[in-house]
């Protein structure tokens, strides 16, 4: 398919997130659709667990301290975030917690949720049709690789999912966390590793 029919089937797949009623009437979930970014040429998708506070303000995935990380992280391996890469969630609402302050905080999206919005990403999959998925998460690599799935024993290997392969690793904000808590020199280090990983399918342009 051309770019410009790609494009037309992700602006209506925009459409159909940006009018999820469903989606918004779930408890403890956002009503700002966030919507993917990048290339739609992209041979990989980078794959999330859902939008945070800054992604949520400004509409886009992974715009916040972790998408900073994630992206200085892929530059130093050569890649242009927006330019390599399709970027999305598997979530495209906020999932959080009121705070007795009233503040809201992130929390991983309910199974109800996932599955209330997993027909978004399967069309999006669809249209790009990369070869290769990296999952952020557990709850992302989860997505694809079933509930079972132990992200801190398996992370960095391929897996087939349908014909693609998938590659499961951490979540950027999960190093940040670790990095705050003083010991996220070995999981910095994982997730360096993992990424440097999606040269054995992707290489970067010269």
């Amino acid at each position: 398919m051309s770019k410009i029919g790609k494009s037309q089937v992700i602006k209506q797949i925009r459409e159909d997130i940006a009018n999820c009623d469903f989606c918004r009437m779930l408890a403890g979930v956002g009503d700002i659709p966030v919507f993917p970014r990048g290339n739609l040429d992209a041979a990989c998708m980078l794959v999330g667990e859902g939008p945070g506070e800054q992604e949520e303000k400004q509409q886009k995935p992974f715009v916040g301290a972790a998408g900073r990380l994630l992206e200085e992280t892929l530059k130093n391996l050569g890649f242009d975030i927006e330019h390599d890469f399709y970027i999305t969630n598997i979530v495209k609402y906020r999932s959080f917690n009121t705070l007795p302050s009233g503040r809201k905080a992130n929390k991983p999206p309910t199974v109800k949720h996932i599955n209330a919005e997993r027909d978004f990403l399967e069309r999006e999959i669809a249209i790009i049709k990369p070869k290769l998925i990296v999952a952020l998460g557990a709850k992302a690599s989860q997505w694809f690789l079933g509930k079972g799935f132990k992200l801190t024993q398996d992370h960095g290997k391929f897996y087939n999912w349908h014909g693609i392969e998938v590659l499961p690793t951490y979540h950027p904000a999960a190093i940040l966390r670790a990095r705050a808590a003083g010991n996220g020199g070995e999981r910095v280090q994982d997730f360096k590793q993992d990424l440097q990983k999606i040269k054995e399918i992707i290489n970067p342009p010269l």
